[in-house]
This record gives structure tokens, sequence and C-alpha cells, in this order.
């Protein structure tokens, strides 16, 4: 009995890994889309800007995260007085390329405001900061957008969702006939007569 739960519970799994792929590759058609519409002159591209901007950022963060000073919390920063100016500070400092800088900047905020719009400290910071450059550099405009990500990582990640999607089935399958073979086994606790 407990093996047909199991079954019915990968059988489950299969369909529901299955549905995943099928809403990642709606996915990526959405992204192409937007990526055809990216050609229309009316229309304002700063997906690459972003896109360095965040390599930028995480670079910064993994120098940040290996320095014990950083880690440590031992850099000073002023305390800002509402969160506008902490906007324009972390601003300023993504237009000078003082990376760490904002993202020092952001943990403060974040101390100081929770759950504003600088987030949560379980959220991610290069993320948060590309949010608000964005949002400050398409203020009062219409027809901008950002696709941060490459073509090539989604490629990959549905190539990899299709293998393990063939996998799951296969599995299933497997299960499958080991139960219709286990139903037609002789019982062995039965004692046998003979005529």
């Amino acid at each position: 009995m407990e093996s047909l739960a199991q079954l019915e519970l990968c059988q489950r799994l299969y369909k529901l890994h299955f549905q995943l792929l099928l809403l990642f590759q709606s996915y990526c058609k959405l992204i192409g889309q937007v990526h055809e519409v990216s050609s229309m002159p009316e229309l304002l591209n700063m997906s690459r800007e972003l896109s360095d901007l965040k390599k930028h950022l995480k670079e910064a963060s993994a120098v940040i995260a290996a320095d014990p000073l950083y880690s440590d919390g031992a850099w000073s920063e002023p305390t800002f007085t509402s969160t506008e100016a902490a906007i324009q500070s972390m601003l300023e400092c993504l237009k000078n390329n003082e990376l760490g800088k904002a993202l020092r900047q952001i943990r403060e905020c974040r101390s100081l405001w929770p759950n504003d719009i600088f987030g949560s400290s379980s959220d991610d910071e290069v993320q948060t900061l590309l949010n608000i450059y964005f949002r400050h550099q398409t203020l009062g405009q219409t027809g901008t957008y950002a696709l941060v990500g490459s073509n090539q990582s989604l490629t990959e990640i549905c190539t990899k969702l299709m293998e393990l999607n063939m996998e799951i089935r296969d599995m299933i399958r497997r299960a499958q006939s080991y139960r219709v073979l286990t139903t037609f086994l002789p019982d062995s606790s039965v004692s046998g007569t003979s005529l």
C-alpha cells in the first residue's frame, strides 16, 4: 500500500514538474516577444545599462563579502534624515561608480527603514539597487523597459528542466512496471498444493 502511495506521489510530482516546464517555456516566449518589441523606436531599452550595473554590483558585493572590515560593520556611514536623501545619495554613488558605498548605504537604510522602499534584510541588495535606479531613471517617462538576464541562461535552464522531466517520467514508468511485476509474482507465504 505504501509503494502505491509513493508511486502516486511520483506521478503527481511529474505532472507538477511538467506544468512548471510549460510555465517556464511560456515565460521564455514572453521574453522573446519583448525582445522583438524592443526594436520599436518609441521604446527606450535600458536592458544593457542595467545588466552592466548588475554585473558590477555583484562584483562589488563579492568584494564586500570577502573583506572582514565591511562585514563587521567597521565602516562609517552618515545616518540619513529621510528616505529621499538616502535614495539621492545611493543614486549619486551609482552614478559615480561607488558601488561598494551604495551597497553599504542600502544596508544602513534597511536597518533605519525596514520593509520600506529599501526592502528587508532577506531581499537581494543588488536587485533593490537596480529597482531604485530604474525607477529614478524612468521617472515621468513611458515606454522604458529593461530585461536583466540572458537568453542563453534561459535556454540552459529550459534544457535542464526538460531533461529532468524525462528522467522523472522514466523513473515513474520503471516503478509502474515494477508494480505490475510484483502483483503477478506468486506469494511465497502461501503453501502450494499438488494434484
